[in-house]
């Protein structure tokens, strides 16, 4: 999820019971919390490969979360009139809760027990940016802070709502993952995974991917349809002596823990060899590759160059 949308969420459920003691410090620290775990940004001026393990780590662990909110908890506390730091610790754990739950229901993955597990994990309910969550939150939001006599009741309201949508989201992922199995049966696909993910305007638009030995199958679902429709076959090219070479790097081998679905192509182009990897779960649009790994190997099949989302990937040691 967006961090403005994170920062509205936080803000409006500050309304619900929190606010009416300490008043705007409560939505000052909620806020804070909602929106802090998005500060490992700062990993991208680190490299694109530090970013790929590091965002969604340690700022967005279940485990580390009362840590920090102890720590921002105390600093608001050095700088608010409002003398009670259980009470503020409260509303900035929260926040971070908040956070991590809205990006645990995207398809990005989150790694929610770092450091004491590397695994992602990811509901893939709806897509990283979503009206039909920003818009209610925003409006909620502006009606609380004009009529404040009823700002408690508009955040029930509000968050009840985003209740029920999540589970119509999760019902919508529930009958199209049913599809998606349907679609491989009648096919007679031996598969080795399967997942559905949203697309924009989730739920009403999603997408399938199928793996099997030999091949991945990527299709389209919706309600407005039955079955998967402008579906594709991505046949596999592991046997490639370069795709080979590139998968013992341990670059490739970070994006195959971040991928789902990791995609190899290889390429000869003036006389350079190009191995790319791309992950399926992002490819949205058929002719876009997000968070695209090339590696460049000369015409002696030596390492020349390692770039990720077109920026280079420095060796550390």
């Amino acid at each position: 999820m967006d961090t403005i949308t994170h920062g509205l969420i936080g803000a409006l459920a500050s309304k619900a019971g929190f606010y009416q003691k300490p008043g705007r410090v409560a939505t000052v620290a909620f806020t804070i919390g909602a929106v802090f775990p998005d500060v490992d940004f700062v990993t991208l001026f680190l490299g694109p490969d530090f970013a790929l393990r590091y965002h969604r780590g340690i700022t967005h662990s279940v485990i580390a979360a009362p840590f920090f909110a102890i720590l921002l908890g105390a600093i608001i506390y050095r700088f608010s009139s409002f003398k009670n730091l259980r009470f503020l610790t409260l509303p900035v754990a929260l926040g971070i809760y908040s956070h991590i739950f809205f990006d645990l229901i995207t398809s990005y993955g989150t790694v929610v027990f770092d450091p004491l597990s590397m695994k992602r994990y990811s509901w893939n309910l709806v897509f990283i940016l979503d009206p039909f969550i920003t818009l209610p939150v925003l409006i909620g939001l502006i009606l609380a802070w004009r009529k404040k006599e009823i700002a408690f009741k508009v955040s029930i309201i509000v968050l009840t709502f985003l209740s029920l949508y999540l589970l119509v989201c999760l019902y919508a992922r529930d009958i199209n993952s049913e599809r998606l199995a349907e679609f491989a049966k009648k096919r007679s696909l031996d598969v080795i995974k399967s997942s559905v993910y949203p697309r924009p305007l989730a739920p009403f638009f999603w997408m399938g991917v199928i793996e099997t030995e030999e091949a991945f199958y990527k299709g389209n679902l919706s309600i407005f349809n039955n079955g998967i429709y402008d579906y594709e076959v991505i046949q596999k090219t592991e046997g490639n002596s370069y795709i080979k070479l590139a998968n013992k790097l341990d670059e490739v081998r970070l994006y195959r823990w971040f991928a789902d679905f990791p995609v190899s192509l290889y390429k000869n182009e003036d006389g350079k060899h190009i191995v790319e990897f791309y992950d399926l779960r992002f490819r949205m649009i058929s002719t876009k590759f997000p968070f695209l790994l090339k590696v460049v190997f000369d015409n002696n099949g030596r390492l020349e160059n390692i770039l990720l989302n077109g920026r280079k990937v420095e060796k550390r040691f």
